[in-house]
């Protein structure tokens, strides 16, 4: 049973990897010096940037009686902490500088998962640091308290 569902939307890198995707497009058909793109160019240089684009225009966080769960895109990226493995006494909410970007993320604090800059949550448990970007910080820190009991 799905007790917390978030999902944000990176709008920024929905933006720039759908213009960098277009790029290529646009030069085949203005066709610089008379001498087109290659057309194997073009497929590979707009398929890397569809392909980011699936994997990482969104996250979702999902938390359930057995697991809390962050999944990025279409899903194939996810980072999963057992609620049975959470150290209570850790979690806290970290505001995340703008240098540390967006997307997978080895900071300072951990291994970071996010679609925009702000505000993230850190769990430790014995194993991992499950470390996600999210403005919801005060509804999941009260699920998890929750389940605690």
């Amino acid at each position: 049973m799905i007790l917390y569902k978030n999902t944000q939307y990176g709008k920024l890198l929905i933006i720039i990897l759908s213009i960098c995707g277009l790029i290529p497009i646009v030069l085949f058909f203005i066709k610089i010096d008379d001498k087109p793109m290659q057309h194997w160019l073009i497929l590979v240089v707009t398929s890397i940037f569809i392909i980011t684009l699936l994997l990482f225009y969104k996250l979702t966080i999902t938390i359930s009686k057995e697991k809390i769960e962050a999944e990025f895109g279409i899903g194939l990226i996810k980072r999963t902490l057992n609620i049975k493995d959470i150290n209570y006494d850790t979690i806290e909410e970290i505001k995340t500088p703008s240098y540390y970007g967006i997307g997978i993320r080895i900071t300072p604090n951990g291994l970071l998962y996010n679609v925009k800059t702000g505000n993230a949550i850190k769990i430790k448990s014995n194993e991992k640091t499950f470390f996600i970007g999210t403005d919801d910080f005060e509804k999941i820190n009260s699920i998890l308290i929750d389940l605690k009991k």
